[in-house]
């Protein structure tokens, strides 16, 4: 349930309350006009507070009697249409009462069934676990560069808060429980964000994930620099520490403030998010064996930063137009998310 349907229900179940008590009103000024001159019978004048009365019994069928004289053919009509009405409108107000208690939990519960029939069908995504502070961003940039990802976290509402309107998936569960990881697809995932709020935590989640798919890449977040050791032992590939990535941001706001804002406004285009990606070029794909010159990345509206060997940990900067690319290479590139997943799916043979 998204805060816009909530507002929906609110509007209508506010409207239906209205309706009754608005309609409660006008009958009983009816009661009024119709005894207009008319008295009781220890001969006080029938007001309007009396008729009010006589609307509410009618209306909710208490049946405590006939609280203003019913008298006339006139008086008779005009109380059975109270009733018909009345009834009608007590129905509908019930009928918003209801669908404002239920209807929201049969759409999430209805709403969480279609997720994880989505979830089944999922490879080659990722997983963030937690959605705090760190693991917000890391949703947001996948979802900028348009990465299919499970999020995992105890907090149902702050998951729906983090995701929004926008097409995410996410479970509620303990990240570190087995059954959750494995619901969410980590066997067939391509990595997983161990981001949850305590390192102890995303230790035991490295471990847990790297048990389950021993295959798996693990980035895992930790704000203990003597675990970080530690982590790597557990199964993680790499550990960020984010008072070392604030520490390095300082100092180049200071040292490079123009390169700092160049990252900063490629990071936040809101039309194209323009990122430096990272291509591995298959051994079945047809770019294998290519010239960088071949494959056009000017056209495609990119360029080659860096070149990586098969094997190899060193890089070739700003590399020659006429490198070759050799099947289990990789390709530095900046680009935009979607010219840069069309020659990712490329580069792979697919």
């Amino acid at each position: 349930m998204n805060e816009r349907s909530f507002k929906e229900r609110i509007r209508r179940l506010v409207g239906a309350l209205g309706l009754l008590v608005g309609g409660n009103f006008a009958f009983a000024a009816g009661y009024w006009i119709l005894n207009w001159g008319r008295t009781n019978p220890d001969g006080s004048p029938i007001g309007y507070i009396q008729c009010l009365y006589m609307t509410v019994v009618t209306t909710f069928t208490v049946g405590y009697g006939e609280m203003v004289p019913i008298t006339t053919a006139t008086d008779r009509i005009y109380t059975m249409l109270v009733i018909l009405i009345g009834i009608g409108t007590i129905g509908y107000a019930l009928s918003q009462m209801t669908a404002f208690i239920v209807e929201g939990d049969l759409r999430n519960i209805l709403g969480r069934r279609k997720m994880e029939k989505r979830i089944v069908v999922m490879h080659d995504h990722f997983l963030v676990c937690g959605t705090g502070e760190v693991g917000h961003y890391v949703i947001e940039e996948l979802f900028a560069t348009k990465r299919p990802f499970v999020a995992i976290d105890t907090d149902e509402e702050h998951l729906k808060k983090v995701i929004g309107d926008r097409p995410g998936l996410y479970l509620v569960g303990d990240a570190t429980d087995e059954e959750v990881l494995i619901h969410a697809g980590i066997k067939v995932a391509t990595g997983v964000i161990c981001a949850l709020q305590n390192d102890r935590d995303n230790l035991v989640l490295a471990m847990t994930c790297r048990q389950i798919n021993p295959k798996l890449r693990i980035v895992a977040k930790a704000h203990d620099i003597k675990l970080l050791e530690r982590l790597r032992h557990a199964g993680a590939d790499a550990v960020v520490s984010p008072q070392f990535i604030g520490g390095l941001r300082l100092v180049s706001e200071m040292v490079r403030p123009t390169v700092v804002t160049f990252l900063d406004q490629m990071l936040r285009e809101s039309d194209a998010a323009v990122r430096v990606e990272e291509v591995r070029i298959a051994a079945g794909s047809r770019m294998a064996g290519k010239r960088l010159s071949e494959i056009d990345l000017e056209q495609r509206g990119m360029s080659a930063m860096a070149l990586k060997a098969p094997g190899s940990d060193k890089f070739v900067y700003v590399p020659a137009r006429d490198s070759v690319l050799a099947p289990g290479c990789t390709v530095i590139v900046l680009g935009d998310a979607e010219g840069v997943g069309k020659l990712r799916a490329e580069a792979a043979g697919s």
